[in-house]
This record gives structure tokens, C-alpha cells and sequence, in this order.
């Protein structure tokens, strides 16, 4: 999505006790009063006993079976299903990424045979219940491998028992690769957005944090998986940190040539559009055949990241953008 690159960018009871008689007991009106609360709230329409909630259906385990290696890109398929409950009042979209997630979980543990370091994008906002925006959830890079290539076969609503269309089901196909033994495991980068839910013209501001001494390239990724190079531009040709510091964008020399990153709206005025912001780390400077998105977006960039055998950290953050009206 180019329109991030606006650059123009949580009784006990006392009892008294006594040695003498004790005195007649005062009624216990308190408790009476709570028993017929209590009795009452059991009842429902007409004094009839209400009925008990419904229990909640259990979904199946998720699965995965390692397939074929891919000779051109150098991963293993991995076929992948999970199914995941769909509550009423949240929209297919975000359901979808949950159970996308999942099935991205099984396929990483189910080559790698590890639990993976994961972090589920939080498109949960109340705006976007019942919204068709497409919602994607993103399974950071683990210390051992990434997903360089990934296809949805099937994604659907299924019955669960008795309960129909309570879960959501995805099928995938997902491409992973293992990071070679020799690979600098300390080699990562951490990546933060101001806040989460925009509205159309504010700003914003994303700061990263790399372990290492790093090159830096920040992506846009819309709805639809449309990608954008932030940065570098031709305002900040090249961003360059020491490990450790934390980088913030746009920074003060940015900022003084009137550079910005400002939310936008995509084109055909969806009621919301939800995005990411992902960032790249390398320990050398990336020509621009590489890094260049135009050519199979963001994962078209990690294909070609991984053909050139470097080294390279990623991370992302979650952001939704509501229409200035509700400013």
C-alpha cells in the first residue's frame, strides 16, 4: 500500500462466642435475601428454569505432513491444516487469520519439530467486526527457519458436532526453509509502530531495534498484500544502525526536509484498511534488484534475500486506518 509513504510519507463469620446461653438468632435476612436472588436469577422468561449455557465445541488438533522439497527455492513443502472456533461476532476475515496462524504454527513445528517463536498481528479492534478487510496474521522469523512461500488451498466454515458453522477451517501449502547451522542466531531486529488504530491523516512514527550493526528496510503491506518501500527513499537513501540503538522514522533529519509518514485511505474507500509495517535487517547493503518490491511484493523479497545466501533478521507490527470521518 503506498499510502503509508506519505513523503509527503486489563464472612468470614465472627462468631461470638460466649460461655453463657446463647440468645435466640436474629434471622438472617442477608442470606435469605441472597438464596432468592440466586433462585431467581435461575429462572427465565414465564418462571421456568433457565436452561444451562451451551458447552463450547472442541476443535480437532492442527496437522501437518512434510511433502516435497522445492529444488528452485530450496524449502520443503509442508501441507498444514487447523480449525479454529468462529465466534458470531467477529468477521470471516479475522477468523481466517486465526486459523491461518495455526496452521502456519503446525507447518513450522511440524519440519522443524520446535515450537516456534510466534506473533499473531492484533487486527482484533472493535472497528473491524463485520468489516471484509483482509485480515492476515504474520509468523515472525524464528532462529531456525522462515516461510518463503505459502498458498491457501481451502478456507471455510465447518460444523463442529452439533454446531453448525462454529469453526473455520484452512488447508495450506507452505514453503519452509531451515537456517543454515552456521547462521548468527543472535542476528535479530525488533520493530514498533506508535499505536495500532489510525485515522486517516494522522502521523505516525516506527521505531527498530537491531542486535546487530544493520542495514534497514521498512515495507508497507496493504489488504491485499500490495508492497511498498518506505524506506530507503530519496529522502533517506540508506539507514544504517549500530546494534543496540534504537531508530526512529522519520527521524530528525527527515523530519527537517518535511518528511512524514502520514495514514491514507487505499483507493476504492473500504470501511477500513489494515495493514502492516515489516522490516528487514541485513549486515550488508542490499542492491536495489533485491530489496525492490515490485517484483513478487514482500515475499518476493525474502525469495531473493534467501537465493543470495546473506543473512537477514525481520519482524513486523500491526495497524488498522479508519476514514477521516470518524476523526
Amino acid at each position: 500500500m503506498k499510502r503509508w509513504l506519505a513523503l509527503l510519507p486489563l464472612l468470614s463469620v465472627l462468631a461470638a462466642c460466649h460461655s453463657r446461653k446463647a440468645s435466640p438468632t436474629a434471622p438472617d435476612y442477608a442470606g435469605v435475601k441472597a438464596r432468592s436472588e440466586n433462585s431467581f436469577s435461575e429462572l427465565g422468561a414465564g418462571g421456568k428454569k433457565a436452561a444451562p449455557p451451551a458447552p463450547v465445541p472442541e476443535t480437532p488438533a492442527p496437522s501437518a505432513k512434510v511433502l516435497e522439497k522445492d529444488a528452485v527455492l530450496g524449502c520443503t513443502w509442508v501441507a498444514s491444516s487447523a480449525t479454529v472456533l468462529a465466534p458470531h461476532e467477529q468477521s470471516r476475515d479475522q477468523i481466517r487469520a486465526r486459523a491461518v496462524e495455526e496452521a502456519l504454527t503446525a507447518a513450522m513445528r511440524g519440519l522443524l519439530g520446535v515450537d516456534i517463536n510466534q506473533r499473531s498481528l492484533n487486527f482484533q479492534q472493535e472497528s473491524l467486526r463485520g468489516q471484509t478487510a483482509v485480515i492476515e496474521s504474520v509468523l515472525r522469523t524464528t532462529q531456525r527457519g522462515c516461510i518463503l512461500d505459502q498458498k491457501v488451498l481451502v478456507d471455510e466454515y465447518r460444523s463442529l458436532g452439533t454446531c453448525k458453522d462454529c469453526g473455520f477451517f484452512v488447508d495450506l501449502k507452505v514453503c519452509v526453509k531451515e537456517r543454515p547451522s552456521d547462521w548468527d542466531k543472535d542476528f535479530q531486529v525488533e520493530l514498533f509502530i506508535d499505536r495500532d488504530h489510525f485515522v486517516e491523516g494522522d502521523e505516525a512514527k516506527v521505531m527498530v531495534t537491531s542486535r546487530r550493526d544493520a542495514y534497514l528496510y521498512l515495507y508497507d503491506v496493504g489488504m491485499n498484500s500490495e508492497t511498498s518501500l518506505i524506506v530507503p527513499n530519496s529522502y533517506v537513501p540508506e539507514v544504517k544502525v549500530p546494534a543496540g540503538r534504537t531508530w526512529g522514522y522519520p527521524d530528525e533529519a527527515a523530519a527537517k526536509r518535511g518528511v512524514h509518514l502520514v495514514a491514507q485511505m487505499p483507493e476504492g474507500n473500504p470501511p477500513i484498511s489494515a495493514e502492516t509495517i515489516r522490516v528487514v535487517a541485513t549486515k550488508i547493503p542490499l542492491p536495489a534488484s533485491i530489496m525492490d518490491p515490485g517484483r513478487g511484493g514482500y515475499l518476493g523479497v525474502l525469495r531473493r534475500l534467501n537465493k543470495s545466501g546473506m543473512e537477514w533478521a525481520e519482524d513486523a507490527a500491526a495497524f488498522t486506518i479508519s476514514p477521516a470521518k470518524e476523526k
